[in-house]
């Protein structure tokens, strides 16, 4: 099956903070699985549906000004299972970017090739 992003993908470990945009205000955080220029997959621990608009503050690695926001939309989420000693239970999201700096995208994305 052919691959039909615009951006490619890479796997990429950042610490997130997230807010949803609508309700009261709340920030929480979250661990990315992958980010490419149009969007970011993020380990949640809660389930987010479809449409949900959010803030992301995203920290860049090894820069002077940490934390670069972005905004987006959830697109889809699906809930992973892990058992074992210590069952473990999360929901992978993947996140639309709506606005966000490319140039940040670039610096996460030279950090990791590198």
């Amino acid at each position: 099956m052919k691959e039909r992003r615009m951006f490619e993908r890479i796997n990429a470990p950042l610490k997130i903070k997230y807010e949803v945009m609508v309700g009261l205000p709340s920030s929480k955080t979250a661990v990315s699985k992958d980010i490419s220029g149009g969007g970011i997959k993020l380990a949640l621990s809660e389930n987010l549906e479809a449409g949900t608009e959010l803030k992301l503050d995203i920290e860049i690695p090894s820069e002077k000004e940490k934390i670069t926001s972005a905004y987006g939309k959830v697109m889809w989420s699906r809930k992973v299972e892990i058992s074992g000693k210590k069952p473990t239970t999360y929901y992978e999201t993947g996140i639309k970017f709506m606005k966000v700096n490319p140039l940040s995208i670039g610096k996460i994305f030279r950090y990791f090739l590198e």
